[in-house]
């Protein structure tokens, strides 16, 4: 059984009870600008690339044992391109059976002066724009040019309005839910969209403000599951930028290898089994050191995991001063490595994890019931550099 399929299971049981929505949000795959490190916005020349052909159709397999019921994707060609891969591989003959809803609401995030610029092109002669856009999204604008204002006014300058690019994004999210979720109660609907798009999707439907836009990260066609309850706009978090179909075992770096990356492995209850396929599948990943809970089962667990990590170097905390300690590690470790990338390994308790994601993600502590953890399930988090935000790159990943 797949990470899906098992997150597909385990959802089912847990909404059994009450009327639940539920959306597996799918970013398109690679497209040309992606290759070639350049903004994209609502630019629609940017197209997919055969890696990213190949990777949704990889995502249609991965999907394949899950009903879905309805598709909506973002009118963008890379986006429609994606949907109609990956209706390809849900079933061969899926394609003539789904119909494909495109919808505004699922457009990427406009950035006019800076589509098809390079990454650098904009860091350099958008230095106080990028700054902001980087730390203070939620305050980030353009200079929008109204023409029908200019036509009307002859004048350029009474034409030129500020807009908020994430905050618009935002509400245009907010208007997807109201209108897409009344019609598909009890059902699951699959969203192929954007990297911006799904970031305020996911924030929006979890309460998260936009100073935290960049906390989440949305790789190209990464899966991610919300569940919405009956007449709510609010939903919980079963699962974040899953790409494990695609052969990763982490999510790559968006912000590169330096600084501090966590696995945090939540171990209320892990049968040995899933001890050793969580074992095999970190075998890959360079880990430095692990942060655990003095409880004995916490121990014997981490001697588990780390069997193929003879180097790491293990931590000990008791339960009550997890929380003093942990911060003082990512201190002391995201201090360390500036230049390199520092693994680290935490296991605690669900309501500890649940703690430090919910933080991470700006969820106030009212608001932690939003996240589905699963007992022995990863969640991966990249502290980049020391004066940025950390990057929630994947919530419950589990070995294929």
């Amino acid at each position: 059984m797949t990470t899906l399929e098992r997150k597909s299971s385990m959802d089912s049981q847990s909404n059994a009870e009450v009327g639940f929505t539920r959306v597996i949000l799918v970013r398109h795959g690679q497209s040309t600008f992606n290759a070639e490190g350049r903004y994209q916005g609502r630019s629609d020349e940017s197209v997919l690339t055969e890696k990213g052909y190949n990777s949704a159709y990889q995502t249609g397999v991965a999907l394949q044992k899950i009903p879905i019921d309805a598709i909506y994707t973002s009118p963008l060609q890379r986006a429609i391109a994606t949907t109609h891969q990956i209706i390809k591989g849900l079933s061969p003959s899926a394609k003539s059976l789904i119909k494909i809803n495109t919808d505004p609401n699922l457009t990427e995030i406009d950035l006019p002066d800076w589509q098809g610029k390079t990454f650098e092109d904009v860091r350099q002669n958008f230095a106080v724009e990028y700054q902001c856009w980087q730390q203070r999204p939620h305050e980030f604008q353009i200079n929008h040019q109204d023409s029908l204002s200019k036509a009307y006014y002859h004048n350029a300058a009474t034409a030129i309005k500020p807009e908020f690019p994430v905050l618009n994004l935002y509400e245009q999210a907010k208007q997807f839910w109201q209108t897409i979720l009344p019609r598909h109660l009890d059902k699951t609907i699959l969203v192929v969209s954007h990297g911006g798009t799904n970031r305020a999707l996911i924030s929006s439907a979890l309460n998260l403000p936009p100073a935290r836009y960049h906390t989440i990260q949305q790789s190209n066609c990464g899966i991610s599951i919300l569940n919405f309850p009956a007449n709510s706009l609010s939903a919980k978090l079963s699962a974040l930028n899953l790409t494990s179909h695609l052969g990763e075992v982490l999510p790559k770096l968006k912000a590169g290898k330096q600084g501090l990356r966590l696995l945090l492995l939540p171990v209320d209850a892990i049968a040995p089994s899933q001890l050793l396929q969580l074992a095999e599948f970190l075998k890959p990943v360079s880990i430095d050191f692990s942060l655990t809970s003095e409880l004995c089962t916490c121990q014997e667990i981490t001697s588990h995991l780390l069997q193929y990590h003879s180097t790491t170097v293990q931590l000990q905390v008791s339960r009550h001063n997890f929380p003093l300690v942990w911060q003082q590690t990512i201190d002391s470790r995201r201090s360390l490595a500036t230049n390199t990338l520092v693994t680290g390994l935490v296991i605690a308790s669900s309501a500890i994890i649940k703690c430090i994601i919910g933080q991470i993600l700006g969820l106030n502590a009212s608001d932690f019931w939003r996240l589905q953890l699963n007992s022995g399930y990863l969640s991966v988090v990249h502290y980049p550099l020391k004066d940025s935000l950390p990057i929630s790159q994947a919530i419950n990943l589990s070995a294929p």
